[in-house]
């Protein structure tokens, strides 16, 4: 299947018809529908005393299958479609890196109940990862990096998109009804009616929403490709799924070998960035700028990277605290747990001693206070605009939430990778 690449980096998203094709899509959902069921199963036998009856599944607004804990030789077809020209070969495309890695595939399931509305989002946090204006100029002058996507077994209405905004700031009308009421329709929003077998892939930087949750029958494939070799360091760093590939063992040879390819470029990935981390702690300047031209081929926008790396090495810094040192990775995990999840944060964290977990930390200084400023800046606005659009609240705004962790978008200014070493450098 050929795309509009064009269209998709104009508009952040592309609606697909008939991306199953008509002849597969009865057997598509008996097999989605079989995951389903082994999802349930799973879903009542790790039920906990004090859990609700059914396990999690059913206390869910939107119940995930998620397809790596459920496959087996029956159902392991579903997981060729994935990986087939019209998801992983449309991906590729837009995508247009060396290799491209599956990071997440999921059913997404409607719940028991009407649940109501959901809040518009970007999948991003300028205090997880770096300011969204800086990925946006990233991604429109090198590459995606990463594209998300929705594909309907049956009639599905729920997700909305903003077009145009993976690659623009949240304007002040845009910010004003977040403010206001995070679950209504933005201005410009558009809704995707997918028919059975419709998909829509976006980028999931962009502002999107799953509007209203509820009981009518949602059967819809999740998935998420990035790519590896392109011009950026994108800011998915993690998979979804086991890295003992245990999961692969039913899947057809092709499928499998996609997966120990893709797990092998995390792999890959994670020592480059362990290396670039540890001529910071060295203060090599020759060995950071090398590592960090490595993880980020393009010239334009490397800073965004150096954030990226920041974040990271603020897990490896706060796992080997003596306060957290001391406890074990599931006692830790509440902690530190986000973007990047905890199993990724422990094993980068497992690569440094604390003496050099703290000297990356002191590395990073000045650009966290940067950061840290910046981000108090924009929240005090923005608060005092709450007030007046919201007199009536009786608390602040959460600029933690979905809808607001984007508040803060701007990149230091003034303060770029010579800048950043010059902090550094002795």
């Amino acid at each position: 299947m050929k795309v509009d690449t064009e269209q998709f980096m104009r508009d952040g998203y592309l609606l697909l018809r008939n991306v199953i094709p008509v002849d597969e899509l009865a057997d598509m959902r008996l097999t989605a529908e079989l995951m389903v069921d082994a999802a349930k199963r799973n879903s009542q036998a790790a039920r906990q005393e004090g859990d609700p009856q059914g396990g999690d599944w059913y206390a869910d607004v939107q119940p995930r299958v998620q397809i790596h804990e459920v496959v087996t030789e029956e159902t392991a077809h579903l997981v060729d479609f994935l990986l087939g020209e019209n998801t992983l070969g449309v991906s590729a495309q837009l995508l247009s890196g060396p290799e491209t890695a599956i990071c997440n595939a999921q059913i997404t399931c409607s719940g028991l109940i009407d649940y109501g509305y959901g809040d518009w989002h970007r999948d991003a946090a300028t205090a997880a990862q770096a300011p969204t204006s800086g990925v946006q100029a990233d991604m429109m002058a090198n590459s995606i990096g990463y594209v998300q996507w929705n594909i309907a077994l049956y009639d599905d209405d729920v997700f909305w998109f903003l077009p145009g905004s993976h690659k623009q700031r949240t304007t002040d009308l845009q910010r004003r009804e977040l403010l206001t009421d995070n679950r209504a329709a933005l201005t410009g929003g558009v809704q995707m009616d997918l028919k059975p077998g419709d998909g829509v892939v976006y980028c999931n930087i962009g502002q999107h929403w799953g509007s209203f949750y509820s009981s009518k029958l949602r059967r819809t494939l999740h998935l998420g490709f990035r790519s590896f070799g392109s011009d950026l360091f994108t800011t998915s760093h993690h998979f979804h799924w086991d890295a003992d590939l245990e999961f692969t063992r039913p899947l057809s040879m092709p499928a499998r070998e996609f997966y120990s390819r893709s797990a092998h470029l995390w792999a890959e990935e994670r020592d480059r960035i362990e290396a670039t981390l540890r001529a910071l702690v060295l203060r090599d300047e020759a060995g950071f700028r090398a590592g960090l031209a490595d993880l980020h081929p393009g010239r334009k926008h490397r800073m965004v990277a150096v954030i990226l790396l920041c974040h990271i090495a603020a897990k490896i810094t706060q796992i080997q605290t003596p306060e957290l040192a001391t406890m074990s990775a599931a006692e830790r995990r509440p902690l530190i747990d986000g973007s990047p999840p905890a199993v990724y944060s422990e094993d980068m964290a497992a690569r440094f001693t604390a003496e050099e977990a703290e000297a990356l930390g002191e590395r990073f200084a000045e650009l966290r206070r940067r950061l840290d400023s910046e981000e108090a800046r924009v929240e005090a606005r923005y608060t005092r605009l709450h007030a007046e659009l919201k007199p009536e609240a009786t608390a602040p705004p959460n600029f933690k939430s979905r809808s607001l962790r984007c508040f803060n978008s701007e990149m230091p200014e003034g303060f770029d990778v010579d800048e950043f070493i010059a902090s550094w450098k002795e």
